[in-house]
């Protein structure tokens, strides 16, 4: 065989060998959804107009600072809270068993009603940990494989040049030698830009998008619990109370993530997968993906803290 024809199928193979790699779809998905549909319970409704409430019972803000005071009526207790405050005056005037009971009763409810808005919180956060491990693990996967096949193009570049320069010391004549050490330059070359535009993507889907929700903000959403997704729409919430907690991740997002520029063809792209069903990822989109899910985790796992205070104030 003719030495120039030999060189180049090893470099082809050498090539051929070292591309091939197939990632599998994502298309397992269901694993991290709940199993129910959150409930709304209509006797825990919160007040549009919280502050015609707290004007007419000035006993409220006496006991409840306005922080726990716009908490319970995100879990819809105000009511409940204000029944607790008229049983415990009639407790201090007409010490009996009965108000005693009553009084009990009364706080169990209220207790009763933050314990779900906890377990609500664990669960939304938990199924948001889910598929934060989910993207982390392909976007981990892809990864290992894009280092493979720069390891292995790396390699073949490597042995290319050096067969090139081989073969072409050792066959004659002068043309048919020069030949092969420019197709060994070329065939090194050419491996070794593979090498360095080599990247993979894969299909990731999620039907069920839990930032979705976040980036259009409708008033209601079917994917959040009530409570929690009335405390991230509204600005009374966040710290500064200028804007609700919703827009506060979006804004870091938009900066961080780089998706300002939504008239940019690429950002639009962008924004289609993150907040869509799902689609074609490459591993750093997933690994965006992953980070801004955490995010929205941390966000939800902090109402504990103004739960907890709530607690405290009831006792």
């Amino acid at each position: 065989m003719n030495p120039i024809y030999l060189f180049i199928l090893i470099s082809l193979t050498g090539i051929l060998n070292s591309c091939i790699s197939v990632l599998p779809a994502s298309r397992n998905f269901s694993y991290c959804y709940p199993n129910n549909h959150y409930t709304l319970d209509s006797s825990f409704l919160p007040y549009n107009n919280l502050s015609s409430i707290i004007q007419k019972d000035s006993g409220l803000t006496k006991r409840y600072s306005i922080a726990n005071l716009n908490l319970a009526n995100a879990l819809g207790i105000i009511n409940h809270l204000d029944e607790l405050n008229r049983l415990e005056k009639e407790y201090s005037i007409h010490h009996s068993l009965e108000l005693q009971v009553s009084i009990i009763e009364k706080k169990q409810q209220i207790i009763n009603r933050i314990i779900v808005c906890k377990t609500e919180i664990a669960s939304i956060t938990a199924e948001l940990d889910c598929e934060g491990e989910r993207a982390e693990q392909i976007s981990s996967y892809m990864t290992n494989k894009k280092n493979s096949r720069v390891n292995k193009l790396t390699v073949a570049s490597i042995t290319a040049g050096a067969l090139g320069g081989v073969v072409a010391i050792a066959i004659k004549p002068k043309e048919t030698s020069e030949a092969v050490a420019i197709a060994g330059g070329l065939g090194s070359a050419s491996l070794g830009l593979l090498s360095l535009t080599s990247s993979r993507k894969t299909e990731f889907m999620h039907p069920r998008n839990l930032l979705s929700d976040i980036w259009m903000e409708p008033e209601n959403s079917d994917k959040y619990p009530y409570s929690i997704w009335y405390i991230l729409t509204h600005k009374e919430f966040s710290n500064k109370q200028e804007f609700t907690l919703c827009h506060n991740i979006k804004e870091r997002w938009e900066k961080y993530e780089e998706l300002t520029n939504k008239k940019s063809k690429n950002t639009e792209k962008q924004i289609q997968l993150l907040f869509g069903t799902g689609g074609i990822y490459s591993s750093d989109q997933l690994h965006v993906r992953s980070q801004m899910i955490n995010q929205l985790q941390a966000l939800i796992k902090l109402i504990d803290q103004d739960l907890q205070f709530l607690l405290y104030a009831i006792e």
